[in-house]
């Protein structure tokens, strides 16, 4: 059983409703953890059985990073009259809450403090209320997908955004995340345990690591239960997620009223308890680097996963064993234009997001990271997705937020179905079976992901041999659209693309082709899609239209 010190936890959930004037919340970086009375050969004493158990199947040990900080630390700080707000074992890290700057000294003084920072100003209310809807949805009671349930397809509205990745046929083989648990990182999860779309028993705990004092199931924005449907939807003919049978943690570090890297440190706070417990993957929507007072703003040179705290915490998930998905952010059509933290970390997955012609979303967060390295790293359908707000409505949702659970929930099945690989190997093999694996670029990365293809050639160990005629695409039947992505071609004009029955039969010729053409006159059926391009050799793909 895990042990925790009742003294950290009455610390950690101190009530703030006294607070009426401007009051302040530093971070303060440690030299050192001290000396917990922990130790590295008894995980047991910090970990649950899970978390231990995970690290054991993928050969990982525990070290130092897992250790707790020294209690005796958190004693010399509640010494000087702060309270402690957060904590990250991690990062060594300790956020607290002052009522004046003049506990500043003190703390400076203390031994074991190195340097520390505002994260945070303001007065915090013993209650909040917010109903605003997340920037990248339409307004509630506005279904985008009205007249489309009873489809001749059972994912319903979620069809495109799995059949983009090739999930549906991972769901064939049987994969929808049995055993798997996900943790979900984000803002308000109102009603999430509501919705008949889905199965509220998966929902195994939430959890709110913020200062907000509020029933966040019931208050507030739901941009969370909205990321948390793209997974756990599961009602066929209407809407059907990307991993309906995995378990869900739903932990909330998001405040929407105000932007302050103390949303970082809570951020940080919500990804070690994911770890605590034996979560297998993390999910986070959220993204920082602009906040309220802009002398905190972060940098683009800081975009090198090692600058800021919740980075550096990212990029440790791995080696605990989890797999890190975070949303690349919807920055490229505004000033910032990069990627936000912490999708700058190494060892984790940034999503991008594309529309449903394979082409990247105007939003999405462009890389490179400030050392150079691909990001984001994979591509997953964002624009018009099917997601179900909290009046259990199906709704059309906009935003890297829903490319991301998208992808994390299809690698929940992906991963039940090897579930021999490490995380290490997971982000590899998720990266060479993506459709731009050899020319990565600062938008798409290494491009779409394919779950499908991921899981055969890690079956066979056969890797289809990519060639510059190579192209990708995919099937609509409700749409009736075929959907092809011609990045090796410079003049799609000389193409013809000519569809045969599965005897042979041309049925089908279309010439000065697009991204997107109308397959309306096929009926159901398996057909040979044949593409030739000038005098190079022909590319042949069979698809299924449904």
């Amino acid at each position: 059983m895990m042990k925790q010190t009742i003294f950290i936890f009455l610390l950690f959930y101190a009530s703030f409703s006294g607070y009426s004037q401007e009051t302040f919340m530093y971070r303060l970086i440690l030299k050192d953890k001290g000396n917990p009375p922990f130790s590295i050969e008894q995980p047991e004493m910090f970990l649950s059985d899970k978390s231990i158990q995970r690290r054991t199947k993928q050969g990982f040990v525990t070290d130092s990073v897992d250790l707790p900080i020294d209690p005796s630390y958190f004693q010399a700080i509640a010494n000087t009259g702060a309270e402690i707000r957060t904590f990250s074992k991690w990062a060594k890290t300790v956020v607290v809450h002052i009522p004046d700057l003049s506990l500043i000294p003190q703390l400076k003084n203390l031994s074991f403090v190195d340097t520390l920072y505002c994260v945070w100003k303001g007065s915090i209310s013993p209650s909040f209320t917010r109903d605003l809807e997340s920037s990248d949805n339409q307004p509630l009671g506005i279904p985008a997908f009205a007249g489309m349930t009873g489809s001749n397809n059972s994912y319903g509205a979620g069809y495109t955004q799995i059949s983009l990745n090739n999930g549906h046929l991972l769901h064939d083989a049987g994969f929808r995340g049995q055993g798997m648990t996900i943790a979900v990182i984000d803002g308000g999860f109102v009603n999430a345990d509501l919705i008949d779309f889905f199965d509220s028993q998966r929902i195994k705990d939430v959890k709110n690591f913020n200062h907000e004092i509020n029933d966040f199931l019931r208050e507030g924005i739901d941009h969370g239960t909205k990321v948390l449907s793209c997974m756990l939807s599961d009602k066929q003919g209407e809407m059907v997620g990307t991993a309906p049978e995995a378990d869900y943690y739903l932990l909330r570090t998001e405040i929407d009223s105000e932007e302050y890297p103390v949303e970082e440190d809570y951020w940080i706070a919500a990804l070690e308890y994911a770890d605590s417990i034996g979560a297998d993957i993390a999910t986070s929507s959220l993204g920082y680097a602009n906040f309220d007072d802009t002398s905190m703003n972060h940098t683009h040179n800081q975009l090198d996963g090692k600058s800021v705290p919740i980075s550096i915490a990212a990029g440790l998930a791995a080696s605990r064993g989890i797999l890190l998905f975070n949303s690349a952010g919807n920055e490229r059509d505004d000033p910032w234009i990069k990627i936000m933290f912490p999708a700058d970390a190494e060892n984790m997955l940034a999503i991008g997001a594309i529309n449903r012609d394979s082409v990247c979303s105007y939003f999405s967060s462009a890389g490179y990271t400030a050392d150079r390295r691909v990001k984001p790293d994979l591509m997953a359908m964002g624009t018009s997705n099917a997601i179900i707000g909290s009046n259990g409505q199906i709704l059309s949702g906009n935003g890297t937020s829903y490319a991301t659970p998208v992808l994390a929930g299809l690698s929940a099945c992906l991963w039940q179905a090897l579930p021999a690989l490490t995380t290490f190997e997971m982000i590899e093999l998720l990266r060479e079976t993506a459709n731009a694996f050899s020319r990565p670029d600062s938008l798409m990365g290494y491009g779409i992901a394919d779950v499908y293809k991921a899981y055969v050639q890690s079956k066979t160990g056969l890797k289809p041999v990519e060639t510059e005629n190579t192209f990708f695409f995919f099937v609509d039947s409700r749409e009736n659209r075929l959907y092809l992505n011609f990045s090796h071609l410079q003049d799609n004009s000389k193409s013809v693309l000519n569809i045969y029955s599965s005897v042979g039969m041309k049925l089908l010729s279309v010439s000065k082709l697009s991204s997107s053409i109308d397959i309306s006159s096929l009926p159901k059926g398996v057909y040979i899609a044949h593409l030739q391009t000038g005098d190079r050799p022909a590319c042949v793909r069979k698809f299924i239209k449904m």
